[in-house]
């Protein structure tokens, strides 16, 4: 176990003015339970995103007498030299130029109150920090528009499992088992999590088989979220490999099912292996699983937006 960082303190004389310098500097805002007055001891920010912690400003009466001990280093989404300038506008005051001029460095500033915080060369001008590609996009064909029932079901499926795959192949393991909401939701977690449901759904509800080795002797009563909880402290490849093989034995079973509308599963006709499910059709199994990938496919594209910036569909 870990702990976080939660909040970030200043001491300062004036909390109100020196909060406004670093919403300005940062994009923070208000937290929508505690506004901020002047006058106030103590001013609160939090980033609206959710990703970083949250900042505090208490009154003191003491002045700052010597250099920070901790101090902030900034990595604006625009050039260097434009974000010194911003920020100088907003009330800071330059301590050190150590910008070179080959393009390195940086420049150490200091806020209303006197608190360092350096601002380094933006990810786009540096050679060593790749940028976000955008994700490619799994393409449509004109053929799949005039399917049939059984076919275009199928085929939707696979287009949503195929961009769940594209969507995690350049993430890092870093980034795949990051947190950043209060839950332990996760673009690792909810690839293992997929890999669970496809085999929980198909194999064991629909075929009948028992439940996979990887997760057959998981306490789910104990641990409702197991899967999330567990995917933090494995490779993310290794849970891309469980979704890959469950896709596939998943569309293995399906094909071996004769009739869309025949009833299905836990209690049906047929079977007699019982998950307290009631009977389905393999029509609505698809439909569910389209709408169950479609649902966390979206979850992974937040999650990498928020965490590395990397875009696309």
């Amino acid at each position: 176990m870990t702990s976080r960082i939660l909040t970030v303190t200043f001491d300062c004389h004036d909390p109100h003015l020196l909060g406004r310098f670093w919403a300005g500097a940062l994009g923070y805002v208000e937290h929508p339970d505690e506004p901020n007055e002047p006058g106030d001891p103590e001013v609160l920010l939090v980033d609206p995103r959710g990703l970083h912690p949250e900042l505090l400003f208490l009154a003191v009466p003491e002045g700052k007498t010597a250099k920070n001990r901790l101090h902030l280093d900034l990595r604006p989404d625009v050039r260097r030299d434009d974000e010194v300038e911003r920020i100088l506008a907003l009330g800071a005051t330059m301590v050190d130029d150590r910008r070179q001029p080959d393009g390195t460095g940086w420049a150490v500033l200091a806020d209303p109150e006197g608190n360092e915080l350096c601002i380094v060369r933006s990810a786009a001008e540096r050679d060593d920090i790749a940028t976000p590609e955008p994700t490619e996009p799994v393409r449509r064909t004109a053929a799949e528009r005039t399917l049939g029932d059984r076919e275009a079901l199928a085929s939707m499926l696979d287009r949503q499992r195929a961009q769940v795959l594209a969507k995690v192949a350049t993430a890092s393991q870093f980034v795949a088992t990051r947190c950043p909401g209060p839950s332990a939701t996760s673009i690792a977690g909810v690839v293992k999590h997929l890999a669970l449901v496809e085999d929980s759904w198909f194999a064991e509800d629909l075929a009948a088989l028992p439940s996979a080795s990887w997760y057959a002797a998981a306490d789910f009563d104990a641990d409702p979220d197991w899967e999330f909880h567990t995917a933090l402290d494995e490779p993310l490849a290794l849970q891309v490999a469980r979704y890959e093989e469950a896709c596939a034995r998943a569309r293995e079973l399906a094909a071996a099912v004769e009739d869309l509308d025949a009833p299905v599963g836990p209690g049906g006709e047929d079977r007699s292996h019982d998950r307290n499910r009631p009977p389905f059709t393999l029509r609505w199994l698809y439909l569910h699983m389209i709408e169950e990938t479609a649902r966390h496919l979206g979850h992974i594209d937040l999650l990498r937006e928020y965490l590395d910036g990397t875009t696309g569909e």
